[in-house]
């Protein structure tokens, strides 16, 4: 009995999930950002669906109030869906400095102050290193993504990517956003200020989360 139990929880988890794939395959997402740049790392990484911004429907973000990138991303799919009735995407992603006590991460976009621009965050980052003595030092992104097809989907789908490299308190590059002119990826002379859209999509931390996530969708789709 217990054996038919859970056989009958898998059929149902399945066929879920098999509903939520094909709502999202070719369907209008709506990403959980109001950041111009993640937007277009979204609609080039994912061309076959429709992607707009939270922003295009007048939707409000909430305070993030998660301890983890995976709570916020979650909490800002919610929302997202919550007030648009269509499958979201949330992503949450940070920049983890080891020798700062793993800090910018959640606040990566507070880093300098709550309401900081790009510049204001690097220029703070730049900071903190010389504090150090640091020209330059091992560091990566981390992005969660999570994808629901309604506010409270209890099977929504999570796809994280991560980029090892270092940061220097160099800046060179006028590509990308936030801290892309301090970040050096592994193994690359270029910072990823200086790498054109294609280039940084193959490798980010987001670029990599996307094509998780991308193989989730495309693996249910198949079966």
């Amino acid at each position: 009995m217990a054996n038919l139990h859970g056989l009958l929880v898998d059929f149902l988890t399945y066929s879920l999930l098999k509903q939520f794939i094909s709502l999202v395959d070719q369907s209008t997402i709506v990403v959980a950002t109001n950041n111009l740049g993640k937007l277009k790392e979204f609609a080039l990484l994912l061309p076959g669906n429709n992607i707009i911004s939270q922003s295009s429907l007048n939707i409000t973000p909430e305070e993030e109030l998660g301890e983890t990138f995976f709570e916020n991303s979650l909490q800002k799919a919610r929302v997202a869906n919550a007030a648009s009735n269509m499958p979201s995407l949330g992503d949450d992603s940070g920049l983890i400095v080891p020798a700062l006590n793993n800090l910018p991460g959640l606040r990566s976009a507070r880093y300098a102050h709550q309401n900081a621009t790009d510049e204001e965050n690097r220029q703070h980052l730049k900071k903190e290193l010389e504090a150090l003595d640091l020209n330059q030092t091992k560091a990566y992104f981390v992005c969660v993504l999570v994808l629901v097809k309604t506010s409270a989907d209890p099977f929504p789908l999570i796809a994280t990517g991560l980029l090892e490299g270092s940061v220097k308190t160099a800046m060179r590059g006028a590509n990308g956003f936030g801290y892309d002119p301090m970040f050096y990826p592994k193994d690359s002379n270029l910072s990823l200020g200086e790498m054109n859209a294609k280039e940084k999509a193959l490798l980010s931390h987001r670029g990599k989360a996307i094509q998780v996530l991308k193989r989730k969708i495309e693996g249910f789709a198949s079966e």
